[in-house]
């Protein structure tokens, strides 16, 4: 099994918090995961997003090409 999903928007808390829940259910499950949030320059309300991946393996690189989902 393998998904990637990228989850973006504006704020940051919700991204941050969907990718994190994400991530930990995935865990709980036995999944190797990573979780990468990336902030835009602006102090408040600028853009936000963040890659999660989670896979049966080991996983090599947690950079997205072509996501599975996007939120």
């Amino acid at each position: 099994m393998y998904a990637d999903v990228i989850i973006a928007g504006f704020g940051g808390q919700g991204v941050v918090l969907a990718g994190t829940l994400l991530a930990y259910a995935a865990m709980e499950h036995g999944l190797h995961v990573t979780f990468m949030p990336v902030y835009g320059p602006e102090m408040r309300g600028g853009t936000a997003n963040c890659t999660v991946v989670l896979s049966d393996d080991d996983i090599g690189s947690p950079i997205i090409q072509r996501p599975v989902g996007v939120i």
